[in-house]
């Protein structure tokens, strides 16, 4: 089951009376038109189930890339490091380096592979589009639909103890996949509708990184983007631990599991005498590369 399975079986299978306006999904890497954004979904959601490198390239890289020396970076550069630091050190990659890596042949062929793995990225004008669409629409906007078309439904009224059972009798959905509705539908209440927002704004800020590596985009043009989207990012949380809950949130509505082992690298990260969290959120974001 996928995100934004309620949507699509709605119409045929909601059985309370609700006059429900539903919405095609548009999760995936969606491309210039919402027409054809049901084919991006199908196509991204299934390449896209590991974050970013699988398993199998990830271990054609070295463990983690040491550098020749050590660099003292600017806080600006470790404020976007640090912002999508959990999955560079899933990686096994260096949150201390910008892209994570060592910048040379074999990583950036190593990055390439791994974007369009995961991405469907394979040059610039894709690099482009897919952070577009991060940006402009991300997984919050199907999530955003699949918890409206919830609340019509009557999800809202509904008893919390109770909400498995309605959507297992209103909707053609597994006890798991049920469970997992009422949970999210629990973070659109605690939350609204801007709940997962931290997930899409962190990926841009790492899809800007591995464009660097994968030699799409130049150092500086990935650096000036991620100054923009990170001064954004200031505007809409006040700390690094409202911004990594909104990013758990949204790992766990896009890769339906638990995002516990992610809350565990965290709360790790952030008792290291490196720790990338040590910038301070509030820090002044300014350009000096």
């Amino acid at each position: 089951m996928r995100a934004g399975k309620v949507r699509k079986m709605a119409v045929l299978l909601f059985t309370v009376t609700a006059s429900v306006s539903l919405l095609l999904q548009g999760c995936g890497l969606d491309a210039s038109s919402k027409g054809d954004a049901q084919k991006k979904e199908t196509q991204k959601e299934d390449t896209q189930k590991e974050d970013t490198q699988t398993e199998e390239t990830q271990k054609e890289s070295t463990e983690k890339e040491e550098s020749p020396q050590e660099v003292i970076l600017p806080d600006s550069i470790r404020w976007f490091n640090a912002s999508y630091a959990i999955l560079t050190e899933l990686n096994r990659c260096d949150y201390n380096v910008y892209g994570g890596m060592e910048i040379n042949e074999a990583n950036q062929n190593l990055q390439k592979r791994s974007l369009e793995a995961s991405w469907e990225v394979t040059d610039r004008a894709t690099a482009d589009e897919t952070l577009e669409w991060t940006l402009t629409e991300g997984h919050r906007i199907g999530f955003v639909e699949d918890m409206e078309v919830l609340k019509e439904a009557g999800m809202g009224e509904t008893e919390e103890a109770k909400r498995q059972t309605f959507l297992l009798t209103n909707f053609n959905l597994s006890i798991l996949e049920a469970q997992s509705y009422v949970d999210w539908y629990k973070m659109y209440e605690d939350y609204g509708e801007h709940a997962i927002d931290g997930w899409d704004y962190c990926r841009a800020l790492n899809l800007l990184s591995f464009y660097y590596v994968a030699g799409y985009y130049t150092l500086e043009e990935a650096l000036d983007k991620s100054l923009e989207i990170a001064t954004e990012i200031q505007g809409i949380f006040h700390s690094w631990d409202e911004l990594v809950d909104s990013y758990l949130r949204g790992y766990e509505y896009w890769a339906e599991e638990s995002s516990d082992e992610r809350r565990e690298i965290y709360e790790d990260l952030k008792s290291r005498e490196d720790n990338p969290y040590s910038v301070d959120f509030n820090t002044t974001l300014e350009k000096v590369w």
